[in-house]
């Protein structure tokens, strides 16, 4: 054994030594494993010649520039071992990658969740709709303005599940099983111990053919599994990447909505779905980016939107009050959830940058950029920004962020 350790010391100070000077010293145990474990890819990558490798080494990108004479002689599978030996910091992004090519997609991501489109076309009266919800996301306004344009607002009851609400929920799911209106039990994972009493009630039931169960719970390890098996999952949670944020917003707002007011309010109610979208994806880098987790979410965002339309309703034809808006989104809408100065100082950067008028006040049909690469539409149809959305890469540019392009490395590692 202790043989076998010296062996194995003395051949990783051998490789070491024999390293190319463009590779990092602490890639050689990896290299070392490819040299022993893949020989002929070993010989293939020839990673001695510096020149052929310049490139890769100091892309912020490398999945995207193998040098050229090798792309050819090794697969896309091989591709992914040589980045783990020598680029981890990229590692993700070139699985990602691999993923997407393997499976003859552009993007990794599906499309995006409608909650109006599963309801009307996957539940029937005898299956709950269970929401399984995580931190940043709350259905309850979605389900709401659902509900509200299906059935009617008066068609539509909500209980949040806790103590003493048991029989009130009981009754509810009796009257609204038997009127065919909506019933939503939120919050199931504080009652895990009263779930099985809703299973014996569900099995009982002879719905309406209109009435439709809605549960929301978080991940629970004492959820009822029967209870799971017969009901239609859906994971409520906020999408990845700035790119399916804004598909998520852009897709909820009606065509009318951006159209019915002026260019200036089209770009500004991007900017802020710009804006939420980056305080949620900024969270991939903490502590780099935030400090800690902030349970940024939907109700957030509508009340910023609530703001701006009040604001430019206000302003009229005249100058828009940015500094109000700066104001109450730095204090109280996201803000308030922010306990760190250093935190809070990055939020005010952000409103500095996408709220001001220098940004807003020039000729209406000139592009200008929200941030680098990324030019607000010279219109106010909402075609204009789902092509701008759709242009955006599956993997956030830091960039976006303001943050340093080598940010990527402490999170892919």
């Amino acid at each position: 054994l202790v043989a076998d350790v010296f062996r194995r010391q003395e051949s990783l100070a051998r490789v070491r030594e024999t390293l190319p000077t463009w590779l990092d010293q602490e890639r050689a145990s990896a290299v070392n494993l490819v040299k022993n474990k893949l020989q002929t890819l070993y010989r293939t990558l020839s990673l001695d010649k510096s020149d052929v490798w310049g490139i890769f080494a100091r892309s912020s990108q490398c999945e995207l520039e193998f040098p050229p004479s090798l792309v050819k002689r090794i697969s896309p599978f091989q591709q992914v071992l040589v980045v783990q030996a020598l680029r981890p910091d990229r590692l993700q992004s070139a699985m990602s990658l691999f993923a997407a090519k393997a499976l003859g997609l552009k993007h990794l991501s599906g499309g995006n969740f409608s909650l109006k489109r599963v309801v009307s076309l996957e539940t029937v009266a005898t299956e709950p709709i269970l929401l399984v919800v995580s931190a940043g996301s709350d259905p309850s306004q979605d389900l709401l303005e659902l509900a509200e344009s299906s059935v009617g607002k008066d068609h539509f009851h909500q209980v949040a599940m806790g103590q003493g609400q048991s029989e009130i929920a009981l009754q509810l799911l009796h009257d609204c099983a038997r009127n065919g209106d909506w019933l939503c039990l939120k919050n199931l994972h504080l009652v895990t111990s009263w779930l099985p009493t809703l299973e014996k009630e569900l099995n009982s039931l002879e719905p309406h053919e209109s009435f439709r169960l809605f549960l929301t719970t978080e991940v629970h390890p004492r959820f009822p599994a029967i209870l799971l098996q017969i009901s239609l999952k859906l994971t409520y949670e906020s999408p990845p990447g700035i790119r399916n944020n804004l598909l998520r917003t852009v897709e909820s707002w009606s065509p009318e909505f951006l159209s019915n007011g002026s260019v200036t309010r089209a770009q500004a109610m991007f900017a802020v779905a710009w804006l939420h979208a980056v305080v949620q994806e900024r969270r991939t880098f903490i502590p780099q980016g935030w400090t800690k987790f902030y349970e940024f979410s939907q109700s957030d965002l509508r009340a910023a939107t609530d703001i701006l339309e009040r604001l430019l309703v206000r302003a009229g034809n005249g100058k828009v009050p940015w500094e109000y808006m700066h104001g109450l989104m730095e204090n109280a809408i996201y803000g308030g959830r922010i306990d760190n100065t250093f935190d809070i100082n990055v939020l005010r950067s952000y409103l500095l940058q996408y709220f001001d008028q220098s940004l807003y006040n020039q000729d209406p049909t000139r592009n200008r950029s929200l941030v680098q690469d990324v030019n607000l539409p010279a219109g106010n149809q909402i075609k204009q920004y789902m092509e701008i959305i759709r242009t955006l890469p599956d993997l956030d540019k830091p960039s976006y962020f303001g943050l340093p392009s080598n940010i990527e490395r402490s999170e892919q590692r």
